[in-house]
């Protein structure tokens, strides 16, 4: 009869912990379930980097990486905020170069950290031409939280309109 005791203790002791390491670990689970994109509640803005990055400074061998400095505006042409990016070359071609980019946007609200590939003109009659869209990886202030992907569309030689989505 002992022994029966004992095993009725053991297996509720065991489904006692069974049941609590299940219920702490649903928590756990929520916290990992996939982001929901909500990078458009950031507004559409300008990132200038003309002039203000080493690209031309960079060697012309794939790996090769060079930083940026872009002033940040609004829509109405306001600066807003400063941009600062890294960059290492994925591709070398005779008029451009395919790079890839991380960076942060600072504005005032906070900040909101982008990767993306994107093409490089070295011809000034033919800057970059295509949008291309990057991944929204997180934010600051009123930024935290924020998932999605950001479109860069050439606006002139190292001008880029930033729209999120």
């Amino acid at each position: 009869m002992q022994i029966t005791a004992k095993r009725s203790v053991a297996i509720a002791v065991a489904g006692l912990v069974v049941g609590t390491v299940a219920a702490l670990s649903v928590p756990a689970l929520a916290d990992n379930a996939p982001a929901t994109p909500n990078a458009t509640k950031i507004p559409a803005m300008t990132l200038d980097f003309a002039g203000t990055n080493g690209e031309a400074d960079s060697p012309q061998v794939v790996g090769a990486t060079f930083g940026g400095r872009a002033v940040v505006k609004d829509t109405s042409g306001n600066k807003v905020g400063e941009a600062f990016d890294v960059c290492a070359k994925d591709a070398i071609n005779t008029k451009s170069d395919v790079v890839f980019c991380t960076g942060t946007i600072n504005t005032k609200e906070g900040k909101i950290s982008f990767s993306a590939t994107l093409p490089i003109s070295d011809d000034a009659a033919n800057p970059e031409r295509a949008a291309e869209t990057g991944v929204v990886n997180g934010g600051t202030g009123s930024y935290e939280g924020v998932t999605g992907q950001v479109t860069f569309t050439p606006r002139a030689q190292g001008v880029f309109d930033a729209t999120f989505s």
